[in-house]
């Protein structure tokens, strides 16, 4: 069983989907930056679908705000309007 390397416990999402953009992909690529990072598919335009389970939102959201323009929430996709709120005010 694969240790978990989340530093929050409790309120944890099952699964987050992030998409990352063929100009970002290599970065994720050489190591992992997302906690829990799988690769779920390399997209047709050299971007990447990634998978991170059993994490918080706050590990994973501070990421993705980093790589705004390159990298958004997927999956839920609630968790992706809440970060877009939260840039908007």
């Amino acid at each position: 069983m694969k240790e978990n390397d989340s530093i929050s416990h409790g309120n944890q999402l099952s699964e987050v989907i992030v998409q990352v953009s063929a100009q970002a992909a290599p970065y994720f690529l050489r190591r992992n930056l997302l906690p829990n990072q799988e690769t779920v598919r390399r997209l047709d335009d050299g971007g990447l679908l990634l998978a991170c389970k059993n994490i918080h939102e706050n590990e994973i959201v501070p990421i993705v705000q980093y790589w705004i323009t390159m990298a958004k929430i997927v999956s839920p996709i609630e968790l992706q309007q809440k970060l877009r709120d939260y840039l908007a005010n």
